[in-house]
């Protein structure tokens, strides 16, 4: 997270950017480390998507200051990543389980929750994909859940090399342009963390 903090302000000094309305986003591993930025770094990411993650289980009792934009999406045939959570298909050394995840249903309704969002989501469903969005959150952020039918461990948008295409996983889909996507979502989106500031919970929410 050090690093990561210290590219931040490199990037603000170096690019005169704002070092509060952050936009990061990773595919794998790097959906897993933009949900932890997210965390842990409220204050300076004021939207990240992660593509082909999911929030682990265990670091869900962090509680951000600030709420975070979230646009994830995930393919509902990716094994590595499967749509409904589970554990990592890495053992510990006795053969225990590791690295609980949690479903990309659960994930959204997780950050949902984080930042304050009530009244009713939206819903787009096309041939390819579904799209499920909670707008109106604290500073107007928003939670967007797109699953890809038959997506796998891949960026959409992004053509399978012929030499992975018989890989677990490798479908993909072209019927829209991730990139492209994270842009459009997280442009109105990057707000200012005075306007996302998340007010003290009661005690009745911290139970």
């Amino acid at each position: 997270m050090g690093f990561l903090r210290t590219l931040i302000d490199w990037c603000a000094r170096r690019y005169r950017t704002a070092s509060d309305r952050t936009l990061v986003a990773g595919i794998s591993n790097g959906a897993f480390m933009s949900h932890r930025l997210a965390l842990e770094c409220s204050e300076r990411i004021a939207v990240f998507a992660a593509v082909a993650g999911a929030l682990p289980a265990d670091p869900t009792a962090v509680r951000p200051t600030h709420a975070v934009s979230a646009m994830l999406i995930n393919g509902d045939a990716d094994p590595l990543v499967p749509l409904a959570g589970g554990h990592s298909r890495h053992r510990g050394p006795n053969g225990e389980p590791r690295g609980r995840i949690l479903g990309a249903a659960a994930t959204a309704e997780h950050w949902a929750s984080l930042d304050r969002y009530t009244g009713e989501r939206t819903t787009v469903t096309t041939t390819g994909s579904r799209r499920v969005t909670a707008a109106h959150g604290i500073g107007d952020t928003a939670v967007t859940t797109w699953t890809v039918f038959g997506g796998g461990h891949t960026w959409p948008g992004v053509a399978v090399p012929e030499e992975w295409a018989s890989t677990p996983g490798a479908a993909s889909t072209l019927e829209f342009d991730a990139t492209v996507e994270i842009h459009h979502f997280a442009r109105p989106l990057v707000r200012p963390a005075a306007r996302r500031l998340l007010p003290p919970r009661s005690e009745k929410e911290n139970r």
